[in-house]
């Protein structure tokens, strides 16, 4: 049960602690609305923990108040790995990518998509949705699967967006009738747009407009471009033409999307649950949980 406590990570609502080379702790940080969304996020993995196991999602081992104990995931973010081959100039308001010095291996990328829409699709198939699908967000395993992690946005299918970041969602225009100026309800269309800025990202190695310098106004005029329908140039690629169709709502569900990518299925990567490894993962959890350490980390 030894443990080796090292931060990892700070996000808006909660801090990450590693614990040792398999379990990582999320601890909410202190304050009402910041507890409140790590409860959120605690019962949306209750939720989908209660159906069938959804693959290339972050493993949830055990769960105690303001905590959630989850799989270590070692090789970071994709925009950890991202960030790796990319010249930014720090003297922007956004740190503005200007030169992509290596390109990620095609294979991998339509590997990663795929293992991407399989998660998506395991939310899909249990009535919800994701909600915030961008890089800092999707994780890597030893073996460089993803893992879909920060559950704490996941709303049910058909409810309202509250909140999205571009260029990985829009808001709805004008032309778009009900609904106009917000982000719409969750589903297959937000989704999938999520997704489809994903894979431009993976294949040009930066997130859309991110080569662009709009000064203090750049995020403001991100969000109006996307919501103007005014997206990056794409070509008439296989891989643009699925970007395509994702920016412009024309899959019906995830499952017909995640059909674009079923060339990259390989069976050694379909995960099987190892339910004993997971009973012991889990003792272990409650353990560390009885024994204090929780108690002497910075939330």
């Amino acid at each position: 049960m030894a443990t080796n406590v090292m931060l990892i990570g700070r996000g808006a609502t909660g801090t990450v602690y590693r614990l040792n080379d398999h379990i990582v702790v999320k601890t909410a940080h202190e304050g009402e609305e910041e507890e409140a969304d790590h409860a959120n996020e605690q019962k949306v993995f209750q939720v989908l923990g209660s159906g069938p196991r959804i693959p290339y999602l972050i493993g949830c081992i055990h769960i105690v108040p303001n905590h959630t104990f989850l799989e270590y995931a070692p090789n970071g973010s994709l925009a950890e790995l991202l960030n790796k081959h990319q010249k930014r100039n720090k003297a922007t308001a956004y740190r503005q990518v200007i030169a992509v010095t290596q390109n990620i291996d095609p294979n991998n990328i339509r590997r990663w998509m795929w293992q991407l829409c399989q998660a998506a699709v395991g939310f899909e198939a249990a009535g919800m949705v994701h909600g915030d699908i961008r890089p800092g967000n999707i994780l890597f395993s030893s073996e460089w699967n993803v893992r879909l992690g920060d559950l704490d946005r996941s709303i049910s299918t058909n409810d309202d967006l509250e909140a999205v970041s571009e260029p990985f969602g829009r808001l709805l225009s004008r032309a778009e009738g009900e609904g106009a100026g917000t982000y719409g309800t969750a589903g297959a269309r937000t989704e999938a747009f999520a997704i489809g800025s994903i894979y431009y990202t993976l294949l040009r190695g930066h997130e859309p407009y991110e080569m662009e310098d709009w000064g203090n106004e750049h995020y403001i005029i991100l969000m109006e471009k996307f919501q103007n329908r005014e997206f990056p140039p794409l070509d008439g690629s296989v891989g643009d033409t699925v970007i395509r169709k994702c920016w412009n709502a024309e899959y019906s569900s995830l499952v017909e999307l995640s059909g674009e990518f079923m060339d990259a299925v390989h069976e050694d990567e379909i995960l099987v649950e190892d339910l004993e490894r997971s009973e012991i993962l889990q003792e272990e959890c409650k353990k560390i949980a009885q024994s204090g350490v929780l108690d002497t980390l910075e939330r």
